[in-house]
């Protein structure tokens, strides 16, 4: 052990002179290098400071996070970016001049983490999957026509693969895309009119909001609905000459119930349409007539927007809308209405067009009207005048004087009213009793749990005894009822 001693002290004491030969040279170096993320700087020795400063006086607390601890674990400090260019500017000069400083030499890098890595990765990845599936399907969508493709998409594009013709078959087919969203849920939204024998001459469109209901909401009562003044006279008035296709503005779920208020028995309106059976165009619902399944030139659209008839202009009659205050407006329509009925015409649109304001028809009809009974008034008197005088020659017989002929058109179709609202009054008394008599279900939800459901053969038949049972009785009723009547007449 003490020989061990005795060679280690003997060492030690042959490097002293190399210790204090470094030491020496340390000491020479009068500034020393500091190394910050601000920047490089060199700082004189105050050795001087050193001695004066008292040994009771502590020095002032630091954090050992410093600016540049913080931009190598990647938060961004103030001057870090001042930093990266001084140091590697100062880096470059210490290499040039053989001098280093600790750490000037190596180059300051950003050091990802496998996470990073990966990520960088999987984003590579889905860019370059991405843009493969975009320039795939742009192919895809340009392909020459196939032949269960529908014309109106193929029209004006033929096939080839020129530049031009591939973007046309692209653009028309993502358009259609879009189109499918736009367009009615199908081509004809009405069944084909049924023969001319029981089919009306004219096809009549009315909307729903504003001009037959007004709805408004108050803190008070909520939403309220109210009809408008001679709304039931106008819709069975005129349901004796024209289809009446009520199209709504409104989706069906909000107006629906109100239509069938309107009319339960449709005795009156024929069909019900609604938003959803609309063109959507430049951000706007429009009312596309062509979809009707109807001739055009028989057809007349009212409606208080103009937007909804902007595809067929020249077959509307723009309305006001009715603030929900009682007024007899919805009236005036019927004479226009009535006399465009009567009238032998192949196309109305002709006669809509002689109107120069589509928002006045009614007033400027009845000033027509007006202008036509004068003239037919004085073509009377002049005939009594001639008659009369006549009639003291002793010759030709004088006649009664003939009434207007749209007062002749209006009597006959007041009467044919009165005798279509009584046959109304009764359906709706045969649809109230049928309701209740046949509006039990035909099985239970035992059956159906069991599986006794009875075919849809066995339903039919089911269904067809009950109207014959139902119709029986209606009629025993009814002959009870007149029976009634004609003995308390006697």
């Amino acid at each position: 052990m003490l020989h061990v001693f005795r060679k280690s002290f003997g060492v030690s004491c042959r490097r002293l002179p190399y210790v204090f030969g470094e030491l020496n040279q340390l000491a020479s170096i009068p500034r020393r290098t500091f190394v910050t993320s601000g920047a490089v700087f060199d700082e004189p020795k105050d050795t001087k400071a050193k001695e004066k400063q008292p040994n009771n006086q502590h020095q002032q607390a630091q954090s050992i996070l410093n600016d540049d601890m913080l931009a190598r674990a990647g938060v961004e400090v103030e001057g870090s970016k001042e930093f990266g260019k001084q140091w590697t500017s100062g880096s470059e000069s210490e290499t040039t001049s053989g001098e280093t400083v600790s750490g000037s030499g190596k180059k300051r890098r950003h050091r990802k983490t496998s996470t990073e890595v990966k990520r960088e990765k999987y984003a590579n990845l889905f860019y370059i999957f991405s843009f493969a599936g975009l320039l795939g399907t742009g192919l895809y969508m340009a392909r020459d026509w196939e032949a269960e493709e529908p014309e109106d998409l193929k029209k004006g594009v033929g096939n080839g693969y020129t530049p031009s013709l591939m973007y046309q078959r692209f653009k028309s087919r993502f358009d259609s895309i879009f189109t499918f969203f736009q367009e009615p849920p199908f081509p004809d939204l009405l069944p084909p009119p049924p023969p001319p024998p029981y089919q009306r001459p004219l096809t009549l469109v009315l909307p729903l909001e504003d001009f037959l209901i007004h709805s408004e909401w108050s803190q008070k009562n909520g939403w309220r609905t109210a009809k408008r003044p001679g709304a039931d006279y106008f819709l069975g008035y005129l349901s004796q000459y024209y289809e009446i296709v009520l199209f709504s503005s409104n989706y069906m779920m909000h107006s629906e119930k109100i239509a069938e208020k309107l009319d339960p028995i449709h005795a009156f309106i024929t069909y019900n349409l609604f938003k959803e059976h609309c063109v959507y165009k430049d951000g706007i619902h429009i009312k596309d007539l062509s979809h009707l399944n109807r001739d055009l030139g028989k057809t007349i659209i009212i409606d208080t927007d103009a937007n909804a008839f902007k595809l067929q202009p020249e077959n509307a009659i723009h309305a006001e809308p009715w603030d929900g205050k009682a007024d007899h407006e919805l009236l005036t329509y019927i004479p226009f209405l009535e006399y465009l009925v009567t009238q032998p015409t192949e196309d109305i649109r002709p006669i809509l067009n002689s109107f120069s304001d589509r928002k006045n028809i009614p007033l400027e009809f009845s000033k027509r009207v007006d202008k036509l009974r004068d003239k037919f008034n004085k073509e009377q008197s002049n005939r009594a005048n001639e008659g009369w005088l006549l009639k003291l020659l002793g010759i030709g017989i004088t006649s009664k004087q003939s009434k207007f002929p749209l007062d002749l058109i209006r009597d006959e179709g007041e009467k044919n009213y009165v005798r279509f609202m009584k046959i109304v009054e009764e359906e709706k008394e045969k649809l109230k009793l049928q309701q209740e008599k046949m509006g039990a279900a035909t099985f239970t939800l035992k059956d159906y749990v069991e599986g006794n459901i009875p075919s849809p053969e066995e339903q039919m038949k089911i269904q067809l005894e009950k109207q014959k049972e139902f119709e029986e009785m209606y009629e025993r009723e009814k002959l009870k009822k007149k029976q009634q009547q004609q003995q308390q007449q006697v």
